[in-house]
């Protein structure tokens, strides 16, 4: 897939990823300018490649892996950005599902650290990972490229890409202190991923004032000084059943956008009926315990968490007890998002609740015995607090006679069960559909 002078690059391999490690302590940059200068002098050749843009609170990342899984099972060859990953910094970029070789990460990597240093541009750690997504789009064979947003849209390192489809997912309040308090403001920020005259796919949100907000948007797409003109983008709806789960939105979203890509035109939407997408309901098998399943989702917000618990609902119906594992970064609206969990567990009854810690997340995880408070505040009482996800997964394949576990909380904690499960190969990181 990739161009033989890209690959023969020699490369530093520790140089470059330590550099990548030290651009973690610029925090986080909001703003256009900085990405479309670096973009600029990285002086990489007009895409030959169809660009789809995903926003959204909820969702964007699974309709980022339906569409791609669907390319790829009628042999469109396709690269994607997401964020974060799981265990390995090469998940963010995926070819036709799979995570890109360590030397493609690390080629493209030194190309972008010695843009940064012969100008003296000091990148953020998103930033970064995105300009490498770019120059191994640029030195691939790939048709279409599916990027998904990091926070919000307008000022998203993301943007300054070109972009022939936007889509934007579910909203929901999160992130306040930086894209609003109200659900209106939220999603003026992510419909600013419009292009002028370009199709802007929409999940259709159920109240009457976000939904103006989204159309007030779409009818002045453009950003100037990305070049762009001002003009309206071609709104169309998507309306989601009340029953219907994340997964079935985002296939439903990735339909909606499949015939406004110019490489799907021959093809239609192929029948995928499910998703392998890591830490979104995937399921595990324990390392030492081939009959105990571990059910992983990164549920982190209230209305993901409902989504989510909609899901376990019938994946729990056939199994026997079960044990819940629980662990997340820090929350605005932390009882919200653990109303819906609490339901669940008075519906079906675990067995075991174990509290516990995500490691190496953008944000400290919550300490274990402030989680418990915050349990206790929506009716749960958890029976175990571990140090970490890892202690957490040997004491349920050492100690429980559960046959079930269910992770969720934050992505970060996913990934460590994950580390800790053995499950770090391309084959368990990798993007599939199902038939």
């Amino acid at each position: 897939m990739m161009k033989p002078p890209f690959a023969l690059h020699m490369v530093d391999r520790k140089e470059v990823r330590a550099w990548l490690e030290s651009t973690k302590t610029r925090g986080m940059a909001l703003g256009l300018e900085h990405t479309k200068r670096a973009l600029e002098l990285l002086a990489l050749p007009a895409p030959h490649h169809e660009v789809v843009h995903v926003a959204g609170s909820n969702g964007k990342g699974t309709t980022v892996a339906s569409l791609c899984a669907a390319l790829t099972e009628v042999g469109i060859p396709n690269l994607s950005f997401t964020s974060p990953h799981l265990v390995r910094i090469e998940e963010r970029i995926r070819i036709d599902g799979r995570p890109v070789a360590p030397t493609t990460f690390d080629a493209a990597l030194a190309t972008v650290k010695a843009m940064s240093e012969q100008s003296g541009l000091s990148l953020t750690f998103f930033e970064t990972t995105f300009l490498v997504a770019m120059v191994v789009a640029n030195q691939s064979d790939v048709e279409v490229v599916v990027l998904e947003t990091g926070l919000g849209g307008r000022l998203d390192a993301t943007r300054v890409a070109h972009a022939d489809v936007s889509v934007i997912t579910s909203l929901s309040l999160e992130h306040s202190d930086v894209l609003g308090s109200t659900l209106s403001a939220i999603a003026s920020e992510k419909v600013a991923i419009a292009r002028p005259r370009a199709p802007l796919v929409v999940r259709r949100p159920p109240q009457t004032e976000v939904v103006e907000a989204i159309v007030a948007g779409a009818d002045k797409a453009g950003n100037p000084l990305l070049g762009e003109d001002c003009a309206p983008a071609k709104l169309h709806w998507v309306d989601a059943e009340p029953a219907w789960t994340y997964h079935q939105e985002a296939m439903a979203l990735a339909r909606a956008a499949w015939p406004f890509i110019g490489a799907c035109k021959a093809h239609a939407f192929p029948d995928l009926r499910g998703l392998k997408w890591p830490a979104r309901m995937q399921r595990l098998h324990g390392k030492e315990r081939d009959d105990l399943l571990f059910i992983l989702d990164g549920a982190h917000n209230p209305s993901g968490m409902i989504a989510s618990c909609r899901e376990l609902e019938v994946a729990l119906a056939d199994r026997d007890d079960w044990a819940l594992l629980v662990g997340t970064s820090p929350q605005t609206h932390m009882r919200a998002m653990l109303a819906p969990l609490a339901t669940l567990c008075e519906q079906q009854p675990p067995v075991e609740i174990v509290v516990s810690v995500p490691q190496g997340g953008r944000y400290p995880g919550v300490p274990g015995e402030e989680l418990v408070h915050h349990l206790d505040e929506v009716g749960l009482k958890p029976t175990r607090v571990t140090v970490n996800p890892e202690e957490a997964v040997q004491w349920f394949e050492g100690h429980t006679k559960v046959n079930t576990v269910v992770s969720i909380g934050s992505l970060y904690m996913q990934g460590n069960v994950m580390e800790a499960l053995g499950a770090v190969d391309d084959d368990a990181l990798s993007i599939e559909a199902k038939q």
